[in-house]
């Protein structure tokens, strides 16, 4: 009877060393791919959380803070960069061990984030027909169309700006940043005739302003107490209401001067007086993303842009290296008066874009 051969140890029976610490290394390289993910998140969804939070903030900031909200819409797209790799980082956990805390809360930051962004951004993208009344009706002679534009204190393209008055057929033009030199600039192109009407207030600093029109104005008095001159008139249309008019240029709120910014946006809710309607147009030195720039619609306005689904037409800085990024110029108008058109203009020699709207008035 031969004798039994002795068995050969093999890999199945006590495994290859190789493999194990293969295996080691494969899931060492997985955490590593799940914790860059999960990092990558949290980096991408901390500058448009942080601004969110600002956006929706009860309390009062200063700079830079409030700089960095007029760039609130650029952060959107992290956003949506932040949600693919949360998504990615939960699910390369859920095959490994299923969900752990720290890539729910990730995840679940991400989509709030996303959600409160889409609130705070839809409605500017989404016209509202309840407040473009006049969208649908045929031009009257209660039609307006009213243009904005900060001139800037040097430079000014004065057949640009007389150009855009024609090629919009524009009715009333308030310009802030005015002053005595582009003043008789604008009047020696030729403004007066397109325009004939004007209330000005200029001063050497070219921190005055201006509103023209082709109806008969009647002046109010510089807005009290601004730091740039917003002048006032009364508007009155052929065979419509008399209206309100604000040629508006907020302070900045740059370094020292935020609670300037932040009074003259509030005082800018009570310009009616006796007027049937009001307009305010210019440079508000903010955005739909500020508090206080809400604060001053909710007061009783409609932003034009907004209205018409254009609210994030950026209007500065334009004619420079940046490339435009914040609404910082707008039209408001009181709820009686319909909005059927909006757009920008590019003008050269200033880094404001001119805001146009198409307006429709009470009878």
């Amino acid at each position: 009877m031969s004798s039994p051969q002795a068995s050969k140890p093999t890999s199945a029976s006590h495994g290859d060393p190789r493999d194990g610490a293969h295996g080691v290394h494969q899931k060492q390289n997985r955490r590593l791919q799940i914790s860059w993910w999960a990092v990558a998140a949290v980096v991408l969804i901390l500058p448009s959380a942080g601004l969110t939070a600002l956006s929706s903030r009860p309390w009062n900031i200063g700079t830079p803070w409030v700089q960095l909200l007029s760039g609130y819409p650029l952060t959107f797209p992290l956003t949506v960069l932040a949600l693919v790799a949360a998504v990615l980082a939960f699910r390369k956990v859920r095959r490994r061990a299923g969900s752990t805390v720290a890539s729910t809360v990730i995840l679940g930051v991400t989509i709030a984030v996303l959600a409160a962004q889409s609130l705070l951004l839809a409605p500017r993208i989404i016209a509202d027909p309840r407040k473009n009344d006049g969208a649908t009706e045929p031009p009257t002679p209660r039609s307006l169309s009213v243009m904005a534009l900060n001139v800037g204190s040097g430079g000014w393209d004065v057949p640009a700006i007389t150009a855009a008055v024609t090629d919009n057929n524009v009715d009333l033009l308030a310009l802030p940043e005015l002053g005595p030199l582009s003043l008789e600039a604008l009047e020696a192109g030729g403004l007066s005739d397109l325009l004939p009407y004007s209330v000005t207030d200029v001063d050497w600093a070219d921190t005055g302003s201006g509103v023209f029109s082709r109806f008969p104005l009647e002046a109010q008095g510089k807005v009290p107490g601004s730091v740039f001159n917003q002048s006032r008139a009364l508007l009155s249309v052929d065979q419509g209401p008399t209206l309100a008019v604000t040629a508006v240029h907020v302070d900045s709120p740059r370094p020292g001067h935020t609670p300037f910014w932040r009074t003259e946006l509030a005082q800018l809710a009570d310009q009616t007086g006796s007027a049937a309607a009001t307009i305010l147009l210019g440079d508000f030195n903010a955005t739909l993303d500020h508090p206080e720039f809400r604060a001053l619609v909710a007061a009783g306005f409609t932003d034009a842009a907004a209205a018409t689904g254009q609210g994030l037409s950026p209007t500065w800085p334009h004619n420079s290296a940046l490339p435009a990024f914040a609404a910082l110029d707008h039209i408001l108008v009181s709820p009686t008066i319909g909005i059927s058109a909006f757009r920008t203009v590019v003008i050269p020699g200033t880094d404001h874009a001119g805001v146009v709207a198409e307006l429709t008035l009470p009878g």
